[in-house]
């Protein structure tokens, strides 16, 4: 097998094993100049408490990308299984402020946060460290709000979920 064939069969074995890694699905948003910006994502992680920190990875095509780095903040809005319909519109379905004629929307610390999500953080840029071609960017948090029903919105094997307690 040519280095290319190994390297082509590399990138599809790893998509299937990412279809495998369940995650909520998150609107991750800015205001720049302006105009608020926003993407849907799984690549959202904590990273720790002290200073409570989170990353967030964004493709540096995507329309988000500058504005985010440029403006210093961003929140994180932890989708619910009731915003499902979020998702093709921040996936592209819709463009620009269009995206924020859906859902209810308010402002904290100047970026527009979703009034019920299932759990929302608003971060300042810490750090950015340039990936392939995406950007991780590591976010300090400066203020959360939770909803009190826990039922996020997952995606797995390219494909909407829920969650369920085991016992």
């Amino acid at each position: 097998m040519k280095k290319q064939e190994q390297e082509t069969e590399l990138v599809n074995d790893f998509k299937q094993a990412m279809r495998r890694l369940t995650s909520t699905i998150s609107l991750i948003t800015t205001r720049h100049l302006g105009q608020p910006f926003g993407m849907a994502a799984t690549a959202v992680q904590s990273v720790t408490t002290d200073p409570a920190t989170i990353l967030v990875c964004v493709n540096r095509s995507a329309s988000i990308s500058a504005a985010l780095e440029e403006s210093g903040r961003f929140a994180v809005n932890m989708l619910h299984h009731s915003h499902v319909d979020l998702v093709p519109i921040f996936s592209g379905q819709l463009k620009g402020e269009e995206r924020f004629e859906h859902g209810q929307w308010i402002e904290e610390h100047g970026v527009p946060v979703l009034v019920d999500a299932q759990a929302s953080l608003v971060c300042e840029v810490s750090s950015v460290t340039a990936i392939g071609s995406h950007d991780v960017i590591f976010g300090r948090v400066l203020w959360v709000d939770t909803r009190p029903d826990i039922s996020p919105l997952l995606y797995e094997n390219g494909g909407f979920a829920r969650s369920a307690a085991i016992k």
